[in-house]
C-alpha cells in the first residue's frame, strides 16, 4: 500500500506509477514517471533508479572498486561477530559461487540483469556444475550477495538497490514421514539393541531433536528427577580456513545458533526410565559414552545401516524430526509447545515446515465438523 509522501500511486487504467526527480531548474523540480504493474514492482523501479543516480555521483575511486574487493572486505567486518561454521559458509558462498561468477566486475557496473543471468545459472547448472542448483540454496547465495551490497552501500559504494535482487520461488519438497505402523515397529527394533545409536535414533523419535543436537548430548544433560533433556550444543563439521591445514575441515562443539534453540524438552517416563537403566558418566557424550562426540555424518551412516538391516530404508534422518512433529499435531498437541520442543523461534515454520496430516486424519477433521448433518437434518432421511 502507498504511504504519505512516497510519490506512487494507482492510475485509473490499473497500472502503478512512481514518480522521481529528474533534473531541477531554477528551483523548481522536474519530475519523471516510472510505471510497473504493481505498487511492489513501481517502488522497485524507484528505488533502483535512485540507486544508479547515486552510483553516477560518486567518486571514480569507489567506482573502481572491484566486488571481490568489496566481498572480502565484508567477510573480515563479520568475522568474530557470527558463529564460526556460519562464518565457513559465508566464505564458501563467496569464492565458490559469487566471486567467480561476478569478481571481476567493478561493483558499480552490478545490475539487475546480471545478477539475473547469474540466478539462472545457478538453478540451471551452467557454467561448470553439471546440475543445477536447489532453489534454497540460490536463496541462500542471493541473501549473502544481498549482505554484501547492504555493507559496501553503508560505506559509501556506488552499488545497485539490494531490494532489487529477488530470490526464485521455493518449491517445498515433500518429505517422507515416517507412519505410525513403522513406527511402531521401528521401536520395538529399538528397544532390543543395546548399542548407542539405537539409543540415540529412539530418543529422537519421541523428542524431535536434530543430529547435530544428539550427537552434542552428554548424558550429565539429562536430568532424570525431572524428567527433562537440555539442549545447549550442537555437532558439526565444517571448513578449516586456517592456512597451512593439511585437513581441510574440522568437527566443532558449539552453542545451538539461536535462543530458541537453547531449551529444555520433557521427556516420558517410560523413556527416561529406559534411558536411566543405560546411562553413563554426566561428562561422556551419549552416542560414544566417551568425551569425544561422534560427528552427524557418522551417524547418518550407521543409522541407514541398521534401516537397511532391518527392512525401514528409505526413510532419512530427518524424517524422524518431521514424524515427531507430525505425531504431535495427530496427538492433541498445542502449535505453540510442540514449536518450543522443536527449537523453533515461531510457530509457522513448524506448521509450514514439520507438520504433514494424512489423509486419514484429514478425514476425521471433515467429519468432526460436518457431523453428517446440514441445516438440522441427516442425510439419507
Amino acid at each position: 500500500m502507498a504511504r504519505r509522501g512516497e510519490n506512487i500511486f494507482r492510475r485509473r487504467d490499473g497500472r502503478w506509477e512512481a514518480r522521481v526527480i529528474e533534473y531541477r531548474e531554477n528551483g523548481r523540480r522536474v519530475y519523471r514517471s516510472l510505471y510497473g504493474k504493481s505498487y511492489t514492482e513501481a517502488k522497485a523501479k524507484k528505488e533502483e533508479y535512485y540507486g544508479v543516480r547515486r552510483r553516477e555521483d560518486a567518486p571514480a575511486a569507489k567506482k573502481l572498486a572491484s566486488f571481490s574487493w568489496l566481498a572480502a572486505g565484508w567477510l573480515e567486518s563479520i568475522r568474530g561477530t557470527v558463529k564460526e561454521s556460519t562464518y565457513t559458509r559465508y566464505h564458501r558462498t563467496v569464492h565458490s559461487y559469487l566471486a567467480p561468477a561476478l569478481g571481476r566486475y567493478p561493483a558499480s557496473r552490478l545490475d539487475s540483469p546480471l545478477v539475473g543471468r547469474l540466478k539462472e545459472e545457478l538453478l540451471s547448472g551452467g557454467g561448470r556444475r553439471r546440475a543445477g542448483l536447489s532453489e534454497k540454496t540460490v536463496s541462500d547465495i542471493l541473501s549473502v550477495l544481498k549482505m554484501i551490497l547492504l555493507h559496501a552501500a553503508g560505506q559509501g559504494y556506488p552499488v545497485m538497490n539490494a531490494a532489487m535482487i529477488r530470490s526464485p520461488r521455493k518449491n517445498r519438497k515433500d518429505v517422507r514421514v515416517v507412519p505410525p505402523e513403522v513406527i511402531g515397529r521401528l521401536e520395538e527394533v529399538l528397544l532390543q539393541s543395546d548399542d548407542a545409536v539405537s539409543l540415540g535414533i529412539l530418543l529422537t523419535l519421541h523428542t524431535g531433536i536434530r543430529s547435530g543436537e544428539l550427537c552434542g548430548l552428554r548424558w550429565g544433560d539429562i536430568n532424570f528427577c525431572h524428567r527433562t533433556l537440555r539442549i545447549s550444543r550442537t555437532v558439526e563439521r565444517i571448513a578449516d580456513l586456517e592456512p597451512g591445514r593439511a585437513a581441510r575441515t574440522k568437527l566443532v562443539v558449539s552453542e545451538p545458533k539461536t535462543e530458541s534453540s537453547r531449551r529444555e524438552i520433557p521427556l516420558p517416563q517410560e523413556l527416561c526410565r529406559f534411558l536411566k537403566a543405560r546411562r553413563g558418566s554426566p561428562g561422556a557424550y551419549l552416542l560414544t559414552d566417551s568425551e569425544k562426540p561422534s560427528e552427524p555424518h557418522t551417524l547418518y551412516v550407521r543409522y541407514r545401516r541398521l534401516l537397511r538391516r532391518h527392512g525401514f530404508a528409505g526413510y532419512t534422518f530427518h524424517a524422524l524430526r518431521h514424524s515427531f512433529a507430525t505425531r504431535g499435531i495427530t496427538s492433541g498437541f498445542d502449535v505453540k509447545s510442540l514449536s518450543e520442543i522443536l527449537g523453533h523461534s515461531d510457530v509457522t515454520t513448524t506448521l509450514r515446515c514439520y507438520v504433514h496430516p494424512s489423509i486419514e486424519q484429514k478425514r476425521r477433521q471433515m467429519e468432526t465438523l460436518f457431523d453428517g448433518k446440514i441445516r438440522g437434518r441427516k442425510y439419507g432421511q
